[in-house]
Parts: C-alpha cells; structure tokens; sequence
C-alpha cells in the first residue's frame, strides 16, 4: 500500500502524467486527475481516479479547481505542465509568442497554480514540480535545447521563492522532479527509460520526501541534482 493516499495529478491527459495517475490508483491511492478536454479522459472505467478539467495556462480554470476541491487534503500534489518550445531552440530566432508560451507553460502558471493549491496539501504533504535536469544551470554542459533548459531553470528558480515564501512555513515540501530521459512523446523512443521505470522511481523519491519538508532538486533515483 503507497504512503501516498491521496494525491492530485496536474496534467495527467497522456505520457507521464497519465502513467503516474494509473500506478498511484493501482497502489491504493485516491487519486485526483486534471485533463485538458474532460470528454476525452484517458481515466475511464479506472478505478480510484476522479478527472476533472484543467488548462494549466488558464487562471480561471485554476481557482474552479481550487473551489472544486474545497474541503480536501492532499499528500501529493504533482504539477506536470511542460512543453518543449519552438523546434529551432534560438534566443536569437524566438519570437515574443513563442517565449511567452514556453515561459507560461513551464514556468509562470505551474507556480501560479501552486500557490492556489497550497491550502489543499497537509501539514508534511509535498507539492511537487515536473522539473528536468536541463533546468540546472551548473549541469548544462552542452548548451543544447537553450530555450527549454532557460524555461526550467526559471521554473526552479521561482520554485524556491515558492518554497520559502509559502509552503515551507506551513510545513509542505517542495520538490522539483526529475523524471529521468523517459521513452515519451517529448523524450522520442530512443530514451533509455521505459514510462513504467522513470514512474516506479519516482514515486519511491515522492513516498521518502513526505513528512520531511524542505526544498529539494531531485531525479528519478532520488539523487541530489546541483542547481
């Protein structure tokens, strides 16, 4: 049985999202799940998952979430939002759209999110980030996928602030998450870990950061990450 009894996953339509919804209900855990189009939920007939309909980028739809879910009290909550952004990965090329999507997306609505959400995880739960590795700046070696890796980092960045300023004086963790180079749509099939893998270890690090509240950058093993 998961330590994890109740948990909200946001961004749960497909990929990993979708894969850790299904393996905390198949562990015993009550699981909340947000979409994007609630009339094609990838959840029907599952048992143990509630979908309810979210654009992450949507401020309205957060605080309807919010409301929706008055009254509960999270161990988990994940934010998964997260896109690759424009194919030619160029500060010199990018458009204004182009960066304000990425930036929004992976970025600015995640934390926004979580701030509206932190009321419904308890006192030792953890409000958790689908951050990368690319996000650390000291572990950027190559200086590929410029565009995205800038995006993550500013999640991690704001992550902090979030920590410190709201969730780690009420007690809730904090954890930027990465899953591991992961067989998904963005990751190709040429990744070295299946879906199943990358899930399996990360709800193990989820499970060993509960009611330890702190600010942490950790992979799919559980190891440290230099920010």
């Amino acid at each position: 049985m998961s330590a994890l009894k109740q948990a909200l996953i946001i961004g749960a339509s497909r990929g990993l999202g979708r894969a850790m919804a299904e393996a905390l209900a198949a562990g015993g855990t009550s699981v909340v799940a947000t979409v994007r189009d609630a009339s094609r939920t990838p959840f029907a007939g599952t048992q143990g998952i509630r979908t309810l309909p979210l654009d992450v980028n949507d401020p309205q739809g957060g605080e309807q979430l919010v409301g929706a879910l008055a009254g509960a009290r999270f161990d988990l909550v994940l934010v998964n939002a997260g896109i690759k952004g424009p194919d030619h990965q160029d500060a010199g090329k990018a458009g204004a759209a182009e960066i304000a999507d990425l930036f929004l997306t992976n970025a600015i609505s995640p934390i926004r999110l979580a701030r509206g959400l932190l009321p419904l995880v308890r006192r030792g739960g953890v409000l958790a980030f689908m951050s990368s590795r690319m996000g650390s700046v000291a572990l950027n070696d190559t200086g590929s996928s410029e565009l995205y890796r800038a995006s993550k980092a500013a999640l991690n960045s704001l992550g902090r602030s979030f920590a410190v300023r709201d969730a780690l004086p009420v007690g809730v963790g904090v954890l930027m998450l990465h899953p591991g180079w992961v067989q998904t749509d963005m990751g190709g099939a040429s990744a070295p870990l299946t879906i199943p893998e990358s899930v399996s270890g990360m709800t193990r690090v989820l499970e060993a950061s509960l009611d330890d509240p702190a600010h942490r950058f950790l992979d799919y093993q559980g190891e440290t990450l230099a920010w």
